[in-house]
C-alpha cells in the first residue's frame, strides 16, 4: 500500500497510524528474504548495495546484533536482554543468501538464522513466486547450507514445500514440520531449534506439532518487538523490503512502522475474510 509513495509520506503515514505511541521495547527481529539485483521491483529482494548500507548502518547504530537462539533465555525471563538488541533472519533459502548476504554478515560479525524450505534445497525448483524466471532464482544447495552453519549462522525450518500450515490437515503439517526437521538433521548434522511459519500461517495444531518436532521458538509475520515473556511460538518480526530507503531502514529499527504494518495486515485479513 505504501510502495510507490515517497519516503517522507511513508513515514508520515506510519507516524499517523501510531498516533504518537512509542514502540514497545524488546528484541527486534529483522526479516529478509533475498539480497540480489535481479528483481529491482520485487518487494522481497533487497538490492546488494542497499543491504550492505543497511548492515553498515546497523553496525554504526550501536545496537547489539544477537543470535536469535541465544536470546531465547532472555525472552523466557531467565537472563537479561541487551538493550535495543536486534536479530537477523532470512526466509526460504535462496542461493543469493550465500552469495550476496553472507560476505556482508561475516564482515560485520553478525549472526543470522536461515529458515529453509528444505524440499527445494539442492533442487532445480524454487518458490512459486519465482518459478520459471531465471537462474538467479535458484535455491541454496546443501554444501552452501553447511557452509552457512560452519560460519556460525543458524539453520532453521520453514517447512518442506513452503505450504501455509494453517490450511493443512494435522498429517500434512507433520509432513511439513517433522520432514523439514529431519532434512536439516540428516544434511547438517543437528536438529533445528527455530522455525518460521510460511507466510505467517499457523494454528493451535501447528504449534503443538512444532513442539513435538523439538522446535523451541517460531517466527511470524506480525510486526513489533519481543519483550521478556513473549510467546516464543509467535515471535514478532520487522520485514525489510526491497524499496526501503536507508531512512526507512533506520525508522524500522526504531519501530516506526510497527503500527502502520499492523494496520495494513488487518486490512488485508479483512479483505480475505
Amino acid at each position: 500500500m505504501t510502495r510507490a509513495l515517497p519516503e517522507g509520506v511513508r513515514r508520515g503515514l506510519a507516524r499517523l497510524a501510531g498516533l504518537g505511541r512509542k514502540s514497545a521495547p524488546g528484541l527486534r527481529v529483522l526479516t529478509y528474504h533475498r539480497v540480489n539485483d535481479a528483481h529491482p521491483r520485487d518487494r522481497l529482494s533487497v538490492p546488494t548495495r542497499a543491504f550492505a548500507a543497511q548492515m553498515e548502518a546497523l553496525a554504526d547504530s550501536g545496537r547489539p546484533v544477537v543470535a536469535l537462539a541465544d536470546a531465547l533465555p532472555a525472552l523466557r525471563g531467565e537472563a537479561v536482554l541487551p538493550e535495543r538488541a536486534v536479530a537477523l533472519t532470512f526466509d526460504d533459502g535462496y542461493a543469493d543468501n550465500h552469495e550476496a548476504a553472507l560476505p556482508v554478515l561475516d564482515r560485520h560479525g553478525f549472526p543470522a538464522v536461515f529458515f529453509l524450505a528444505t524440499g527445494f534445497v539442492g533442487t532445480t525448483a524454487t518458490i512459486e513466486r519465482y518459478a520459471g524466471c531465471c537462474g538467479a532464482d535458484r535455491m541454496l544447495d546443501w554444501d552452501q547450507v553447511r557452509e552457512l552453519r560452519a560460519r556460525g549462522h543458524a539453520i532453521g525450518g520453514h517447512g518442506r514445500r513452503h505450504r501455509e500450515l494453517g490450511s493443512l490437515t494435522a498429517d500434512e503439517v507433520r509432513e511439513e514440520v517433522l520432514g523439514c526437521a529431519r532434512d536439516v538433521q540428516e544434511r547438517v548434522g543437528e536438529r533445528p531449534r527455530l522455525f518460521c511459519y510460511p507466510r505467517g500461517s499457523m494454528d493451535a495444531a501447528a504449534r503443538r506439532i512444532l513442539v513435538e518436532a523439538g522446535f523451541e521458538a517460531a517466527c511470524t509475520v506480525r510486526p513489533g518487538a519481543n519483550a521478556p515473556g513473549a510467546d516464543l511460538l509467535a515471535l514478532r518480526r520487522t520485514e525489510i523490503s526491497g524499496d526501503d530507503t536507508l531512512g526507512d531502514f533506520r525508522f524500522k529499527l526504531d519501530g516506526g512502522f510497527d503500527a502502520w504494518h499492523a494496520l495494513v495486515q488487518r486490512v488485508r485479513r479483512g479483505r480475505r475474510g
